[in-house]
């Protein structure tokens, strides 16, 4: 008898799924038609069902993200040469504070999905509507903290990171504006992971790709000044992101107050929202620590680059970072399938199926990377160009494309591995699996590269990050972690 046996309870809960489980989550004046029991059927049949819309959604939002740095890397002004590199070198400065809050934002929604996954495998719908509401609560209370302290330290963080004269000025730009909006993320991330909890997979994503399309659509106005609209070059970007974040919040949560009934504030008590803050945070709160912990790896690194080589290859570094989304964009989808999955199934005490679903996701990890590996390697020159017009930053891009994206599969089993264990309840898993990638080796390893080879050295140091990483978060996941999920 294995551990994972020994853990399970001698009480099935299959019984009491099949005798009567009202819906969490069902349109306005319906009940039954919107949840989705992930403990029975195919594990695979789930994965791939959740997995098609969620990438839809998931490249829609890289895809905002992608086509602000082609605007910005393209900027031009006959009296400040050089615009489009210093655009894309702000941004780069920027993007470690807004990755932080952002890794804040889908902490917090790990920990509302695990709670409330965890609660519909045991049945308790009415626990899950009350974790909902707190949750979004929860989010917005610990976003205005965070994202007020990270706004005092703007003024001293960015000349430590290497962010000087015109560069900083802009990178500072940016965050005024997109560092308050991340609270207003918050509400649509929290609406998100409430539908994914029950198994939904178009309502949720709809949420992310409303926010990315207004985003992409607002972008060149505010940006370039087409029309009315003042030229703002990288605020504009900014405001964008904003815009388009706000009317996503606001649609999500008009979804899972209005339509589906998932989130019950009135039922809600001050003993029961201790106890939801206190769930959601025993997951939300290590799991956001954990998204932290990248962002804060990402930030050494660019502090790395922009202290010891040049602003071109600072610009180049924020180049790939934005073009590898284009081989983990799939990645991110599936680590939004497999909590759902693994939470549904670990509070049913179903523990093959939620070990089947870690080796479900690493498959598809490995034949994802390989496909983009290829196609990105032969395009490496093209894609590059499109984010910018000067031959510097081009040339140090370039090579990334022909290192990285091979390995990209161990930086998938990192983050795949830690959403999973997120919605079991069991975020020290994740945060240990993060911190050994993110701090232990992507920076140092950045470091050295950096020391005997330049911008291509740091990029050698990722590959090898993410190779070692990957092969311990494989082998702890599947041979030492338990695959039950805690109570709670």
């Amino acid at each position: 008898m294995t551990q994972d046996q020994r853990s399970e309870p001698h009480e099935t809960l299959d019984d009491k799924l099949s005798e009567v489980l009202p819906e969490v989550i069902a349109p306005a004046g319906t009940a039954g038609k919107s949840k989705t029991d992930l403990t029975e059927g195919p594990v695979s049949g789930h994965i791939f069902r959740m997995l098609g819309p969620f990438a839809i959604a998931v490249l829609a939002l890289l895809s905002s993200g992608l086509i602000d740095t082609i605007y910005l890397g393209n900027l031009s002004d006959e009296s400040r040469p050089g615009l489009g590199v210093m655009a894309l070198a702000a941004v780069g400065f920027a993007y470690p504070l807004t990755f932080l809050g952002n890794s804040a934002n889908i902490g917090l929604g790990a920990g509302t999905m695990s709670a409330i996954s965890r609660s519909i495998g045991r049945g308790e719908t009415e626990k899950a509507a009350r974790h909902a509401a707190a949750a979004i609560l929860f989010a917005l209370f610990v976003m205005t903290i965070l994202v007020s302290i990270m706004w005092l330290f703007i003024p001293s963080l960015l000349p430590m990171m290497g962010a000087e004269g015109e560069v900083g000025v802009m990178a500072s730009q940016y965050l005024a504006i997109s560092l308050p909006g991340l609270v207003i993320v918050s509400v649509a991330m929290i609406s998100n992971n409430i539908l994914r909890a029950g198994g939904e997979a178009a309502l949720p994503s709809s949420i992310m790709i409303l926010g990315a399309i207004l985003n992409i659509i607002i972008d060149p106005f505010l940006i370039f000044g087409w029309g009315p609209f003042p030229r703002l070059e990288v605020p504009g970007a900014a405001l964008a992101t904003v815009i388009g974040n706000t009317i996503a919040a606001i649609f999500g949560f008009y979804i899972v107050n209005f339509r589906r009934k998932a989130v019950s504030f009135a039922a809600m008590t001050l003993s029961s929202i201790r106890h939801a803050w206190w769930t959601v945070g025993k997951v939300g709160l290590p799991a956001a620590l954990t998204n932290i912990i990248v962002p804060i790896g990402t930030a050494l690194a660019v502090s790395i680059i922009g202290n010891s080589l040049t602003t071109e290859d600072v610009a180049a570094f924020t180049l790939t970072s934005r073009a590898e989304l284009l081989s983990v964009g799939l990645l991110y989808a599936l680590s939004a399938c497999i909590g759902a999955v693994t939470g549904q199934n670990g509070g049913a005490g179903k523990t093959d199926r939620v070990r089947e679903a870690f080796k479900i996701c690493y498959k598809i990890c490995l034949a994802w990377t390989f496909l983009a590996a290829i196609i990105l390697a032969i395009l490496a020159r093209p894609i590059a160009d499109i984010f910018t017009n000067d031959p510097v930053v081009l040339d140090l891009a370039t090579t990334y494309f022909w290192i990285v994206p091979i390995t990209i599969s161990g930086y998938g089993f990192v983050f795949v591995s830690a959403a999973g264990f997120n919605a079991l309840g069991r975020p020290l898993f994740g945060l240990f699996y993060t911190i050994m990638r993110s701090l232990f080796l992507y920076a140092p390893l950045i470091g050295v590269g950096v020391y005997f080879d330049g911008l291509r050295g740091a990029f050698f140091g990722i590959a090898a990050a993410n190779i070692i990483s990957g092969g311990i978060a494989y082998y702890w996941s599947m041979y030492k972690a338990p695959m039950i999920a805690k109570d709670g």
